[in-house]
């Protein structure tokens, strides 16, 4: 994939610990990584090889996984973008790509909706909106906070309320493709 001056590749990959490694070692708010997904998205730069263009560094990468919320559907059928991170410096898009590599392999599996959170206090989500997604709603936080599980650095910050974001996996055609 080309994003103006930077060739990348993006790939499903698994979540090992290679990927929940790379998780701790960001600056993500949250901090530490959950203990399981189905699968990542894998972002590395592209460098030139003998026989052309091959994958370099790790520069993002994105967990799918089932719900956090035990109000979803726990089977498979919903599937969520758990944790995203992606280095400074990517063009513009980046995220997005991601975000609907991540929805086309989440329908591949059979999931029938995809749901995101993020943080309105930290960007404007426009990535899911050009990923395919739709509002659907706010989440505020318990009395305890986003920080109720252990080892959460987000536990010392104010809590504060997340857009969810869906989308209908079943209706992925065209306009995940390229959403403008």
């Amino acid at each position: 994939m080309r994003f103006g001056s930077l060739e990348a590749f993006i790939d499903i990959g698994r979540y090992d610990s290679a990927a929940k490694a790379y998780f701790e070692s960001s600056d993500h708010y949250i901090g530490f990584a959950p203990p399981m997904a189905f699968y990542t998205v894998v972002v590395r730069r592209s460098i030139r090889g003998l026989w052309g263009q091959v994958p370099g560094e790790l520069v993002g990468l994105a967990m799918f996984g089932r719900p956090t919320s035990p109000k979803h559907p726990q089977d498979g059928s919903w599937m969520e973008n758990t944790r995203t991170v992606l280095n400074d410096g990517l063009p513009y898009g980046t995220a997005s790509a991601v975000l609907r590599k991540g929805w086309r392999e989440a329908a591949r599996r059979g999931a029938i909706v995809g749901i995101a959170y993020h943080d309105r206090t930290r960007h404007s989500g426009c990535c899911y909106r050009k990923a395919g997604m739709n509002k659907s709603g706010t989440v505020c936080p318990s009395r305890r906070g986003w920080g109720s599980r252990p080892g959460r650095r987000s536990s010392h910050q104010p809590p504060t309320p997340k857009r969810r974001w869906s989308i209908d996996l079943t209706a992925l055609g065209a306009n995940l493709e390229v959403v403008r």
